[in-house]
């Protein structure tokens, strides 16, 4: 049940990395001006940069996240309010997350996809916030599916998968 829950906790990861990936870059591979998700200017990173840092930051999430889960999950089957007390953790963070994602410039040939990915992973985290049951929901019903594909997409994949 652990595993389940943490494929759509492992956005929180891949959120997290590309907030942290605006922290940096090198500025030969990144020399050009580039409208980020939002729109705001700046240099972008390399699609390789991009993934690079956002699958660092993504596994050291995880590692958060299953410490987390660890301690609010006892049984095999997760009650409610150890939902509730989970959601009450990750939701805060994967809405950080996507506010500093969404601030950071994008690789231009990416930029639609991440634009379209962080609108996806707002939906999927807001519908969490209405229902954290859906964090236990089977794959026919994981709000996160599409965001999860999309990271792996974008080549997040320790974030995706």
């Amino acid at each position: 049940m652990r595993s389940r829950l943490l494929i759509p906790l492992a956005l929180t990861a891949v959120l997290g990395a590309v907030a942290v990936a605006g922290c940096g870059g090198d500025d030969e591979t990144a020399s050009t001006s580039a409208s980020g998700a939002n729109g705001i200017d700046g240099p972008a990173l390399t699609e390789a940069e991009f993934a690079t840092q956002g699958n660092a930051i993504c596994a050291a999430g995880n590692k958060e996240l299953d410490a987390a889960a660890n301690e609010v999950f006892t049984g095999q089957k997760p009650t409610d309010a150890q939902l509730q007390q989970y959601a009450d953790i990750a939701v805060p963070s994967i809405q950080g997350q996507i506010d500093a994602v969404r601030a950071l410039p994008a690789p231009e040939s990416i930029a639609d996809q991440v634009g379209t990915f962080l609108d996806d992973a707002q939906s999927a985290l807001d519908e969490v916030e209405a229902d954290p049951s859906l964090l236990a929901a089977s794959d026919a019903d994981d709000p996160f599916a599409d965001v999860n594909q999309q990271a792996d997409d974008l080549g997040l994949t320790e974030c995706g998968s």
